[in-house]
């Protein structure tokens, strides 16, 4: 496809859809996928991320953009599709008996992990496929220099898929993986489910892993304030150790909806205990939209927040979504634009006789 049938951002123009062609499964694909084309990497690649102010981008899912002045991060970033996950290498499947269980991906795909210009690292706080996620590890190998930091086992699958060693930096809690404009804080993390994990390590690999090994936050210290990521952390009355060795000034929380027997996501009621015994200014909660198998409405974390804790401000984004912190503490919904500021009356055709 020529650069006249998509736009400046790089959205497929609606005309390029009227035209008598050939149209085979690859260039479906190429043309359709990923369906936003490339409006966020353009919009990341232009943003002019003003000091003192951190901007993230929610992909959906666990996955996130972050910009701190001219470095760009990507955190658990997952480009993959619906799976299924079964007894023998899956802690979720352990936990609840289930020999197998699919996850089928709702949210849409809206980066193109191939075109980005510039990425600096790629933080996984844990080695679960959506959080290391192997299309994204094996696109920016090529095209990035980015480094790609996270724990002990994180580390070990990475090595696995011939990531050279100088571009993994493997961390502990108590670490701090330093940039130009941000120092990234490694923190404890409690993940029963991905310290059950032990698919993806390479052959012979022989590890009895602590916690430590499995799973950790990460807190982005910036001169604009504390973002913390927990992953898939679940709760436990460390994060409250966390959040009196750190100032958190926004919490970025796993939630989601648990069937009787199952304890994958943080039920409301615990994102919101998290969120308070961190410390945090802002809550915002990701992975509850994107498994149809967890699927859950994000208001009743608000409606607890607003009770138990008004002072700490819930912020529920969508897909896609820029937040700037501290610019959007008090948003509480993000609402897609609507481009009304495009629109001019004097060319506006009200009626038919105007045809």
């Amino acid at each position: 496809m020529s650069a006249n049938e998509r736009d400046e951002w790089g959205v497929i123009e609606a005309t390029y859809m009227l035209t008598n062609r050939e149209i085979t499964r690859e260039k479906w694909l190429e043309e359709c996928f990923p369906p936003w084309g490339l409006y966020l990497n353009h919009q990341i690649e232009n943003a002019a991320a003003q000091k003192g102010k951190i901007y993230m981008w929610w992909f959906g899912g666990p996955s996130w953009g972050i910009k701190i002045q001219d470095e760009f991060f990507l955190l658990d970033n997952y480009a993959g599709p619906g799976i299924v996950t079964r007894y023998e290498n899956s802690g979720d499947c352990q936990n609840t008996g289930a020999d197998r269980l699919h996850w089928m991906r709702l949210n849409a795909q809206v980066v193109d992990i191939w075109k980005f210009k510039r990425v600096d690292a790629v933080f996984m706080t844990h080695h679960h496929c959506d959080h290391c996620d192997i299309y994204t590890v094996k696109a920016l190998l090529e095209t990035t220099q980015a480094k790609f930091i996270g724990p002990k086992i994180t580390a070990l699958v990475l090595r696995g898929w011939g990531v050279p060693e100088e571009r993994i930096i493997e961390v502990k809690p108590g670490d701090t993986v330093p940039f130009k404009n941000t120092e990234v804080v490694v923190e404890k993390n409690f993940d029963m489910n991905a310290l059950k994990t032990r698919i993806g390590l390479p052959e012979g690999t022989k590890i009895e892993p602590t916690m430590d090994d499995a799973a950790v936050t990460f807190i982005f210290k910036t001169e604009g304030g504390n973002a913390a990521f927990i992953g898939d952390g679940t709760y436990h009355n460390g994060f409250y150790g966390i959040g009196q060795r750190n100032k958190i000034d926004v919490a970025v929380v796993n939630m989601g909806h648990n069937p009787s027997g199952a304890y994958d996501k943080l039920s409301p009621y615990d994102a919101y205990r998290i969120g308070k015994a961190l410390g945090t200014k802002v809550l915002i909660p990701d992975h509850y939209e994107n498994w149809a198998c967890t699927y859950i409405e994000p208001d009743e974390l608000e409606e607890i927040t607003r009770r138990n804790a008004p002072e700490m401000k819930t912020v529920i984004l969508k897909t896609g979504a820029l937040f700037v912190y501290p610019d959007d503490e008090n948003i509480g919904r993000y609402k897609y634009p609507d481009w009304q500021e495009r629109f001019d009356w004097r060319k506006a055709r009200y009626t038919l006789e105007n045809e």
